[in-house]
C-alpha cells in the first residue's frame, strides 16, 4: 500500500506539471498568434508550487496561480492624454496644409497673364492681382484719354474680383469640409462608445484571470486609444471591470448604456454652424483635445479670422478707389460714379459697379474735367502706397503680407508641433510594447523550456507507471 501510495503521489505531481507546462505552452502559443494584432498584451503564465501538510516534507508539484496580462497602467494613461494632444495637432495640420494651399493654388490670370497657372509664392495669387490692378491705373494715367487703357483697368479690376470670390469660396469649402469631419467623427465617437458598452457588458461574465476577459481589456485599450485621439475623455474603471467613460464629467458611458453626443447645425447668413452636444438637452460639450478640438478650432476660430481678413482688404479697396473716383471726371464728362459697388464690401460679393460695366468711358482718369488730365488716376494707382488697413497704419500690401506670414507660421507650427507629439506618443508606445509587446525571439526560448519540462513531466508519469506496474505483479 504504501508503494501505491508513494505512486499515487508521483503521479499526481506528474499530473499537475503536464497541466502547469501546457497552460505555458497554450499561453505561448497564444502569444505568437498574436504577436502582429494591434492591441495586444502578452500573457504571462504565474506558477506556483502547492502547499502540502505531509510530514514527509515531499511536495505536490505546482500550479497555475495566475495568467498575467502584461500592461502598464501608467503608459497607458500617458499614451492616452499623448493621444488628446496629438489629435489636434493633427487636425490643425491638416487643416493649415489645407489652408495654406488656398493662398497657393491657381485662382485667376491677370490680363497679361490669361491662362497662366500662378500662385501667392510667384507674385501672382492675390498681391499680383492687386499689383497689376493699381498698375492699370498708373498706365491709365499714362494715357488718360485711352479707351484701351481703361478697358485694362476694367479687366484687371474684374480678376480682382474674381480672384477674391475664389479665395472666399475656397475658405468657405475648407469650412465646410472641416464641419463635416467634425459630424464624421462624432459619429465614429458614439460608435466606439457603443463597442466599449458591448464590452462592459460582457466582462463581468468572462473569467478575469482568463484569457477571455485578457482579450476583451486588449480590445477596450485599444478602444480607448482611438477615442482619446478624438476627443479629450476621463475614464474610471470598477471593481467589477466594467469601464465609465467620461467628457466634461458628464457620463458618456456607464455600464452597459452608452449615451451618443449629438451634432446641431445651424446657418446663418449662408454660412454653417455646428455644435457638438453633451446628450439628454445637457448643453453644449466643452471639448478640452483631440482631432475633434483642433477641427473646431479651424472652422470657427482659424477661418473666419482669414476670412474677416480678406474681407478688410476689400472693403478698404472699395471704399479707398470709390471716394476718389466719385469726385473725378470720365471721358464722357460723368462725374460722382462709384467704381466698385459701394454696398458690396465684402470678398464674397465684392464687384464692379453697374455704371463702370455698362459705360466704359465713365471710369474717371481726370480730376478737374479736362480730358488730358490724369491727376485722378494717379491718385488712385497711389493708394497701394496709402495705409487704408487698421486705422491708417498699414498698406493693402503690408496687411496682406503680414496675413501670408501668418497663414504660414500657423502652418509650420502645426507641422512641428504634430510631429513632435508623434515622436513622444512613439517614444510612449515603445515603453509600452517593451512590457505587453511579443517578442518572437522570447517565446520561441519559453516555448522550448515548457515543452522540455513538458515531455520531462511526462517521462516522470511514464516511469512511475511503470514502477507502479512492476510493484503490481511481484
Amino acid at each position: 500500500m504504501a508503494v501505491r501510495s508513494t505512486a499515487n503521489h508521483g503521479i499526481e505531481i506528474g499530473r499537475r506539471a503536464l497541466h502547469a507546462q501546457q497552460a505555458g505552452l497554450n499561453a505561448t502559443g497564444h502569444n505568437i498568434a498574436n504577436a502582429n494584432t494591434p492591441g495586444f498584451s502578452r500573457r504571462a503564465v504565474v506558477l506556483e508550487n502547492t502547499i502540502t501538510r505531509s510530514q514527509n516534507g515531499l511536495g505536490t508539484g505546482a500550479d497555475v496561480a495566475s495568467i498575467q496580462r502584461l500592461r502598464s497602467s501608467f503608459d497607458d494613461a500617458q499614451m492616452r492624454v499623448q493621444q488628446q494632444v496629438l489629435g489636434r495637432w493633427q487636425a490643425l495640420e491638416k487643416g493649415m496644409a489645407s489652408i495654406e494651399g488656398v493662398f497657393n493654388e491657381p485662382v485667376g490670370a491677370g490680363a497679361g497673364e490669361a491662362g497662366t497657372v500662378f500662385n501667392e509664392s510667384s507674385g501672382l495669387g492675390l498681391s499680383g492681382s492687386l499689383s497689376r490692378f493699381w498698375n492699370a491705373w498708373q498706365d491709365l494715367a499714362n494715357m488718360p484719354e485711352s479707351g484701351a487703357a481703361r478697358a485694362a483697368v476694367r479687366q484687371e479690376a474684374d480678376f480682382l474680383v474674381n480672384t477674391m470670390h475664389q479665395y472666399d469660396d475656397k475658405l468657405s469649402d475648407i469650412k465646410n469640409q472641416l464641419d463635416q469631419s467634425i459630424i464624421d467623427h462624432i459619429e465614429e465617437v458614439n460608435g466606439i462608445l457603443d463597442q466599449l458598452a458591448d464590452i462592459n457588458d460582457q466582462i463581468p461574465e468572462a473569467n478575469f484571470g482568463g484569457i477571455e476577459a485578457a482579450d476583451l481589456k486588449d480590445r477596450r485599450d485599444l478602444l480607448i486609444d482611438q477615442l482619446s485621439n478624438r476627443i479629450d475623455v476621463s475614464l474610471v474603471e470598477h471593481d467589477n471591470g466594467q469601464l465609465s467613460v467620461l467628457v466634461s464629467g458628464r457620463h458618456l458611458l456607464e455600464g452597459d448604456n452608452a449615451l451618443h453626443l449629438e451634432v446641431r447645425q445651424s446657418s446663418e447668413e449662408g454660412i454653417s454652424h455646428i455644435q457638438v452636444m453633451l446628450p439628454n438637452g445637457g448643453g453644449i460639450a466643452p471639448i478640452g483635445g483631440g482631432q475633434l478640438l483642433g477641427f473646431t478650432e479651424l472652422a470657427y476660430d482659424t477661418i473666419p479670422d482669414f476670412v474677416d481678413r480678406i474681407d478688410q482688404m476689400a472693403s478698404a479697396i472699395v471704399d479707398g478707389v470709390n471716394s476718389l473716383h466719385r469726385s473725378g471726371y470720365g471721358l464722357d464728362g460723368t462725374t460722382g460714379v462709384d467704381f466698385f459697388d459701394s454696398e458690396k464690401l465684402k470678398a464674397s460679393n465684392i464687384a464692379i459697379s453697374d455704371a463702370v460695366l455698362s459705360n466704359l468711358q465713365s471710369i474717371a482718369a481726370s480730376a478737374d474735367g479736362n480730358s488730358g488730365d490724369n491727376a485722378l488716376a494717379l491718385s488712385i494707382g497711389s493708394l497701394r502706397n496709402n495705409s487704408l488697413m487698421r486705422e491708417g497704419t498699414q498698406t493693402i500690401e503690408g496687411f496682406h503680407n503680414e496675413m501670408l506670414g501668418e497663414v504660414g507660421a500657423k502652418s509650420r507650427e502645426a507641422q512641428t508641433m504634430a510631429e513632435n507629439n508623434r515622436l513622444f506618443a512613439d517614444q510612449i508606445e515603445n515603453r509600452r510594447q517593451g512590457i505587453q509587446g511579443v517578442s518572437l525571439n522570447d517565446e520561441a526560448s519559453q516555448l522550448v523550456l515548457y515543452q522540455r519540462a513538458y515531455q520531462a513531466a511526462a517521462r516522470a508519469v511514464s516511469i512511475i507507471d511503470d514502477l507502479m506496474e512492476v510493484a503490481i505483479n511481484i
